[in-house]
């Protein structure tokens, strides 16, 4: 269009070779330039578009690993759990029984309902339940070898021996009160000692 302008232009004027050399000149490079600033900041907005795609693509990249759980490995049933006074404690009879290598099971009668049960292996061939509840305990005991395993040195007045399933127990206790049970069975001893006492009788139920 500007070639065309020039073109009505010079029809009417008289201009020497050199003059329309240089308009001619001029005119190129004011089309150049023109072409240059109309293409530069198309590639200047490319440009950085890319830059922030690439930006947001890392951020995304970078909140996707912050965001991402950490790895943890199940946990292994190991059951036994040291505790502070040095023996292990299990989730029931069976546990502790497998774990010990000696035979205990629960008791057949409790003259309450416990609202606790420990399970401990003391790694000294003993192990022990314990039935408790807000007012009472019972400590049942079994160890190998033959020996008072229940840690109850206390001297009661009334102190003998009964047979029991075929095996003689021995019953310590003050007044009408039993608070201490001993006997043995196949190499293993076992003793069961009451804080508050238990009747003759109910000391028959744990062997009926």
């Amino acid at each position: 269009m500007i070639l065309n302008k020039y073109q009505e232009v010079m029809e009417h004027l008289t201009v020497s070779e050199e003059m329309k050399n240089r308009i001619l000149s001029n005119l190129s490079t004011e089309t150049t330039s023109k072409e240059k600033i109309l293409v530069f900041p198309k590639v200047k907005r490319y440009v950085a578009l890319v830059a922030c795609l690439a930006i947001l693509l890392v951020g995304a990249f970078a909140a996707n690993q912050f965001s991402k759980k950490p790895v943890v490995n199940p946990p292994t049933d190991t059951d036994g759990i040291d505790t502070a006074w040095g023996s292990t404690q299990y989730s029931n009879a069976d546990a502790l029984s497998r774990a010990s290598g000696i035979p205990i099971k629960e008791l057949s009668y409790l003259p309450f309902k416990p609202t606790t049960i420990l399970y401990q292996d003391y790694k000294n061939n003993l192990v022990e339940i314990t039935y408790s509840d807000d007012s009472q305990s019972i400590t049942y005991r079994v160890s190998k070898g033959k020996t008072d395993n229940s840690g109850d040195y206390n001297e009661y007045k009334n102190v003998y021996t009964k047979t029991m399933q075929g095996m003689t127990v021995t019953l310590k206790g003050e007044a009408q009160h039993i608070y201490l049970i001993l006997f043995e069975h196949k190499g293993y001893s076992y003793s069961i000692s009451s804080s508050n006492g238990l009747t003759e009788k109910q000391v028959e139920h744990f062997f009926s």
